[in-house]
């Protein structure tokens, strides 16, 4: 998107993608009634339809928990992307584009990262998959699979970041600050190019951590 001249970049999702996909074959499930709280059995007329301790039923839609899930699902996004005249490319999973419009985008699950050319174009496939889903648009593209992402079209330039990922990771692991910063856990090589690019590493010196770290 940057390196391309005009283009723009933003991101959508697509809301329930598994749950509003009809099942190739319907598939079957029972559940102990005892494990369903009383009040949904009672909103939902529940206690007719208890046999031998059990609630049976028939699952017509994708559900999460089942293998098959997201194949479906998938599936039915490129029909129906194709239609429309999108289609994945060959060599790379998960990457599409458009047959005419200056349009491609990367798809992990039901998250779109979308690069385009032109409004009308973003406009165009928005619409495609607003006929059969739910799909929310974030034109600035700032949020793409858990990763930030902020752009400078002007300069050329993208940053990428997790802000908060690593304090959640200290915390997590109730990792105790260091008594003076520690920015590496090791002293890096220096960068050598041409032939001493080859060279091995010089053997690391630094003393071995006791069981207290």
């Amino acid at each position: 998107t940057i390196s391309t001249p005009g283009a723009r970049y933003a991101c959508a999702d697509i809301g329930n993608m598994y749950l509003m996909t009809p099942m190739d074959r319907y598939e079957y499930m029972r559940i102990k009634a005892d494990l369903v709280p009383e009040e949904f059995k009672q909103q939902y007329q529940l206690h007719d339809k208890i046999h031998n301790g059990f609630l049976y039923m028939e699952i017509r839609r994708g559900m999460y928990g089942l293998p098959q899930s997201g194949m479906l699902a998938n599936k039915l996004l490129k029909k129906r992307l194709a239609q429309h005249g999108y289609f994945e490319l060959p060599h790379t999973p998960g990457l599409f584009k458009h047959a005419t419009r200056p349009v491609q985008f990367s798809l992990v699950v039901d998250d779109f990262g979308i690069k385009y050319i032109g409004k009308e174009h973003l406009d165009h496939l928005m619409q495609s998959l607003r006929e059969h889903y739910e799909v929310s648009l974030d034109e600035s593209g700032s949020l793409y699979c858990g990763i930030t992402l902020k752009r400078n079209y002007e300069q050329g330039y993208v940053d990428i970041s997790m802000p908060g990922y690593v304090q959640k990771q200290l915390t997590r692991y109730n990792h105790p600050p260091p008594s003076k910063p520690q920015h590496c856990p090791y002293n890096p090589s220096p960068i050598h190019y041409g032939k001493a690019s080859q060279n091995t590493l010089p053997p690391d010196e630094s003393p071995a951590l006791d069981a207290d770290g």
